[in-house]
């Protein structure tokens, strides 16, 4: 028993003592030194847009009318798409609040639709890159990725 804790302790005792050297200063342990990094080339903004699919005319009808609705022909149903009125929010989202997310935020409440959306960005320089939808029964919500050379300052 005392040869095997002897050789135990024999057998530790220099990974112990590795453990508790101290670097050299002048060795390659150095932390490296803490570059700021230049922001990226472009900014990006989102455009959120929710659509109601379920027009207020067609809320307040009761469940026969909206069959009869359902049931007409396909003239019918097109022209009653294009007179009703479907709700529509539009919201920019830069990321950050200034004087121009603010301003395009106001534009957003006379939006009536994503490509109003679209064409109020475009004046302020903003390039679409791609879009995506969420659809349910009652609402679309639409996200539009756009971007924009960032000012060189």
């Amino acid at each position: 028993m005392k040869n095997l804790l002897l050789l135990t302790l024999v057998a530790i005792i220099p990974f112990m003592s590795i453990a508790q050297k101290r670097s050299k200063k002048d060795s390659n342990a150095k932390m490296a030194k803490f570059e700021k990094k230049s922001p990226s080339e472009f900014e990006y903004m989102i455009i959120e847009g929710v659509q109601s699919i379920v027009s207020d005319e067609e809320k307040q009808m009761d469940e026969n009318e909206r069959s009869v609705r359902a049931n007409a022909d396909g003239n019918l149903k097109m022209k009653s798409m294009i007179k009703s009125r479907y709700s529509h929010f539009v919201r920019f989202d830069t990321g950050k609040i200034t004087a121009e997310q603010i301003e395009l935020n106001k534009i957003a409440r006379v939006c009536s639709h994503m490509s109003d959306a679209l064409l109020k960005a475009s004046k302020f320089g903003w390039e679409f890159i791609n879009a995506s939808h969420v659809h349910t029964d009652e609402y679309i919500v639409h996200y539009y990725y756009m971007k924009r050379k960032r000012d060189a300052k």
